[in-house]
């Protein structure tokens, strides 16, 4: 009875504040917003991105939720249930398949759940505008995870007057990958494969298609060399092996500010010089990234998303995951 007693002293009580401020949210399902969205007339401001963003990620735990209108307190309490999913909660009481899920799919739902630096790279990658014309619009998402970033790809496609979009992921974490398939497929917005990015074997689904756009967010943090991740191995494979595919593409990120440290041998990689170091006098992979250019705009990594938290309450700002 102790033991008992001095646990449920240790569980977390149940959030008190909506993820999102009830004057932003949208009684519309997903689908709805997402069409809203595509439309080149309307602006992509923060309040209709954080929609997107809570509903999708609602649909990814619930897969079908998508065409459903939502109670932003049910959204709450699976974000709730989410960010204390390896702790003691009230709200995970009599939850152990839904905790088992939200363990399975953490990673992936990390990046997303950092809802100001998610909105920010939706909101940079939708507005783009393809350089390469023609129908269907074809988009490549490189460590897809839930596949937040295709849907962006594809509001981006409808705001440039394609008519269909040709949408491919590829995750290795094989459990993610099936579950965003699952998922992407259910709304109709692409598929994901499992593949090791780096290997030209793994893209010959493409069978000589050009690709309008390239999300390789496979970045590490500020304070990690680039080796700890993919995205220069990555690079290397789409433009020694895949030049023909990715001569017109636009990339996210448009660019990456690196360096030895904050202030020493900082460079610029981007496609141009295939997001390698023209001249290697210092190992690429010891350097670290420091900034992307989002929207034309060098912003530092711990930049990114700051002008979205003001529509987030504090008390969830200090629980979110972070993306980087």
């Amino acid at each position: 009875m102790i033991k008992k007693a001095s646990l449920r002293l240790l569980q977390r009580p149940a959030m008190e504040e909506t993820v999102l401020a009830e004057k932003i949210y949208r009684r519309t399902s997903l689908s709805e917003d997402l069409a809203l969205a595509g439309d080149p007339a309307v602006e992509l401001d923060g309040p209709l991105l954080l929609n997107i963003m809570v509903k999708f990620f609602h649909a990814y735990v619930y897969p079908g939720s998508h065409e459903q209108v939502l109670e932003l307190k049910d959204i709450s309490l699976l974000f709730d249930r989410f960010v204390h999913r390896r702790l003691g909660s009230d709200v995970l009481e009599n939850c152990l398949e839904l905790r088992k899920q939200l363990l399975s799919y953490g990673f992936a739902l990390c990046m997303l759940a950092d809802l100001p630096k998610s909105v920010h790279i939706f909101k940079a990658i939708a507005d783009a505008e393809p350089q390469l014309g023609g129908d269907p619009f074809t988009g490549l998402d490189i460590g897809s995870g839930t596949g937040i970033l295709m849907l962006a790809m594809e509001v981006q496609a409808r705001r440039n007057g394609f008519e269909s979009s040709s949408l491919v992921g590829i995750e290795r974490n094989q459990i993610v990958a099936e579950r965003t398939n699952d998922v992407l497929g259910s709304m109709g917005l692409g598929n994901v494969i499992v593949a090791d990015a780096k290997k030209i074997e793994s893209y010959g689904f493409l069978e000589g298609r050009k690709l309008h756009y390239i999300c390789n967010e496979t970045l590490p943090s500020s304070g990690r060399s680039l080796w700890k991740e993919d995205f220069i191995f990555i690079s290397k494979t789409l433009f020694d092996g895949l030049g023909k595919h990715t001569a017109e593409a636009v990339f996210f990120p448009e660019a990456v500010l690196v360096g030895r440290n904050s202030e020493e041998m900082l460079t610029v990689l981007d496609r141009s010089s295939g997001f390698q170091l023209e001249n290697e006098k210092y190992p690429l992979r010891l350097m670290k990234p420091f900034a992307i250019s989002l929207s034309g705009e060098m912003t530092g990594l711990e930049e990114v998303g700051k002008e979205y938290e003001e529509y987030i309450p504090a008390s969830w700002r200090n629980v979110l995951t972070r993306r980087w």
